[in-house]
This record gives C-alpha cells, sequence and structure tokens, in this order.
C-alpha cells in the first residue's frame, strides 16, 4: 500500500481528482473473460480527458455475473495493465463478509489504492447489521474504505446520513459515493458527514450543485462515472472541461460543459436511473462505438434491444460525439 492505515484520509485528499472512471468487463463469444480486451480497454480509459482514475469491479462490471476467481482475476489484470500510473478503487461487494474480506485483502495485496464497499445487496438488512459488516470489513484489512449509497432499488437499501455518521467513525472509512439522485438527500449527506469524510457525487450535475453550495465540504473527484466513456470525444472534451472550469471556479464555463453533458445523459443515462436501474448493458455497447472491446453479457442480462441501439447511435451522432465510420458500421 502507499501509505499506512492512520494516513488513509491524508493520501485520498492529496491524491484523488478528477474523473475515476467505472470500468466495463470484456467477453469472449463463448462468455469467457476477455483478458486481452481488459489490457487494452484500460490503456483507453486511462486516456479519456478528465479521467484520473479507474474504478474496477462497479455494476457496469457485471460483478455479480463472475465467480470469486473471476473477479481476482479481472482486478489482478486491470492493475497489473495500470501498474501505478492512476489510483485505482476496487469493488469488493457481496453478500457474504467473508467473501467481501477475501475480496478485499486481494485488492489490497495487489496493489489497490482503495477499496469500495456496497451495504450487503441481498437478504434482510437493518443499521446495526450494516455498521457490524463494514467494521467487520474494517479490522480485517488496512487499506481505505469508500461506501456506496444509493436510492435506487438496484440495491435495495439506502445509507441514510444517520447511519453514514456511525460508520464514518470507523478510522479506514475515507469517503461515501452519494448516488440518491436527490439534492436534499445529497445535501444533508454532505452537511452530516463531509467534515469526517469525502462524499462525492458521481453526477456532474449534483457535483457542480455542491461546489457552489458547499465548496468546502464538496472532494475534488468524482468516483465511479460512466460519463467520461461516451458524453464526450478527444474533439469535445466535455467531461475534462467541465471539472477544469470547476477547478478554476469558472462557473460560466462549467455550466456550458454540464449542458453539453445533460444533454446527451438525460437521453442515455438518467432517463434510466429515473426508472431506478442502471442500463449497463446499453453502455457497454455504446463503449464498443468508441473503440472499447466488450463482447455479449451473461444470464440474466441482456442485450440492449436494437430500438436502444439505434436510439443511442442517433443521440450521439446529433451531438457530435460518434466517429460516423463506427457509427455505420454499428447499423
Amino acid at each position: 500500500m502507499k501509505y499506512a492505515r492512520s494516513d488513509a484520509m491524508k493520501w485520498v485528499k492529496e491524491n484523488l481528482r478528477g474523473y475515476s472512471v467505472t470500468t466495463t468487463t470484456p467477453l469472449t463469444p463463448d462468455m469467457e473473460i476477455d483478458f486481452a480486451g481488459i489490457r487494452t480497454n484500460t490503456e483507453k480509459f486511462m486516456a479519456l480527458p478528465g479521467v484520473n482514475g479507474l474504478y474496477v469491479g462497479s455494476l457496469y462490471q457485471e460483478f455479480w455475473t463472475q465467480t470469486l476467481d473471476e473477479r481476482k482475476a479481472v482486478i489482478a489484470a486491470t492493475l497489473e495493465a495500470c501498474n501505478g500510473r492512476v489510483p485505482v478503487i476496487v469493488n469488493i461487494s457481496h453478500t457474504s463478509i467473508k467473501d467481501s474480506i477475501d475480496l478485499a485483502r486481494h485488492a489490497q495485496a495487489s496493489g489497490a489504492d482503495l477499496i469500495m464497499c456496497w451495504p450487503p445487496y441481498y437478504g434482510p438488512r437493518n443499521d446495526d447489521g450494516v455498521l457490524a459488516f463494514y467494521k467487520q470489513l474494517a479490522e480485517a484489512v488496512d487499506i481505505g474504505i469508500a461506501i456506496y449509497t444509493t436510492t435506487l432499488h438496484e440495491l435495495g437499501f439506502y445509507i441514510r446520513p444517520e447511519l453514514m455518521a456511525r460508520i464514518a467513525e470507523i478510522d479506514t472509512v475515507v469517503a461515501a459515493k452519494e448516488a440518491s439522485l436527490s439534492l436534499d438527500k445529497y445535501s444533508a449527506m454532505a452537511l452530516a458527514v463531509g467534515d469526517r469524510i469525502q462524499v462525492s457525487a458521481p453526477l456532474e450535475e449534483y457535483y457542480f450543485f455542491g461546489k457552489t453550495a458547499f465548496p468546502d465540504l464538496t472532494p475534488n473527484f468524482i468516483i465511479g462515472s460512466s460519463r467520461p466513456l461516451y458524453m464526450q470525444s478527444e474533439e469535445k472534451p466535455n467531461c475534462a472541461n467541465f471539472f477544469a472550469a470547476i477547478e478554476k471556479g469558472d462557473i460560466a464555463n462549467a455550466a456550458k460543459s454540464l449542458t453539453n453533458i445533460l444533454r446527451v445523459s438525460n437521453e442515455l443515462h438518467s432517463r434510466y436511473l429515473a426508472k431506478g436501474v442502471h442500463h449497463l448493458t446499453l453502455m457497454k455497447f455504446i463503449s464498443t462505438l468508441f473503440g472499447f472491446a466488450g463482447g455479449p453479457v451473461r444470464p440474466p442480462l441482456t442485450p440492449p434491444t436494437e430500438e436502444e441501439k439505434q436510439h443511442a447511435i442517433g443521440v450521439l451522432r446529433d451531438n457530435g460525439l460518434l466517429d460516423e465510420t463506427l457509427a455505420q458500421a454499428a447499423e
């Protein structure tokens, strides 16, 4: 590890900035892990405008469709390809505390910089049980821990500010990815624990609000955003421009870039979040339009419909983000 247990928060504040982009898991036609694709994708992820970190094993990486050995192999392959060039956050979420600890120890030993842990995502859960889960995890490893809290029904357990305040007392808990999709809830979380841990909103519109409403409590990074993948291009680096303007305090230009992002997001991202889900298979398809390795998805996931694919191509084309050759090949 790059820091001692007692220095986890200091390391986060000094080293995380910009976007830690979500990664995907390419599969071969026979639905096995495409490790060559992981290596090439990792290079492309790190080259995206505005990206200064990777988030491995997120929902977009289809982690729950993989065995523990496969999850570890994906983590190891990504960390090896990254080779310490940017900070890497590894998701070790599981319904079993023993499996979460196993994944956390593997991530720590493999060179991850932080781990992300959701509350257990199935079965009867309450505040005391979830708190005990995090305490046991923190006792087993020294790596810094980020917490995911969301109202999306995919997860089915929202960590309220009152519980987060109790979790924030754990010495290695350093950050929270707050994805309630509510300004009220986001504000309440930042005001409740933002002086103790870094509360990161994954969506630019909430990050923009945080930087203008309570700048001293809003960190200099966004954990786990898929938007840099397909809401910008090298010619139109909307996400990079947004973050650069925020860092300079240039609200007008930040708002301009945010508008460009939302024009795409409202059609291809936020419309599905409003239904309580991430349309991760659509995002995986879209990533292939930008040259990333993708491949099929394993059951119970299903590919996006042809209508969804053509709609996505049209939105990207209308916003000048899609290479016409790639668009025609996809059609």
